[in-house]
């Protein structure tokens, strides 16, 4: 499970575990947006995945 931990910039930080599936679809999606944060890449598919999920 995993659990938030408020860092010292006032962000939250999680920590959980992917499979090898999940990770390379992060690294791919990384390259093809020519961003060098995978951090970035989940971030904008959890907002999008709420937006759909919200309209």
């Amino acid at each position: 499970m995993a659990r938030p931990k408020l860092n010292g910039t006032g962000a939250f930080v999680w920590a959980f575990s992917i499979d090898k599936e999940t990770h390379r679809m992060i690294k791919e999606l990384s390259r093809s947006l020519g961003l060098n944060n995978d951090s970035a890449v989940v971030r904008m598919a959890v907002r999008r995945l709420y937006q759909e999920i919200k309209a």
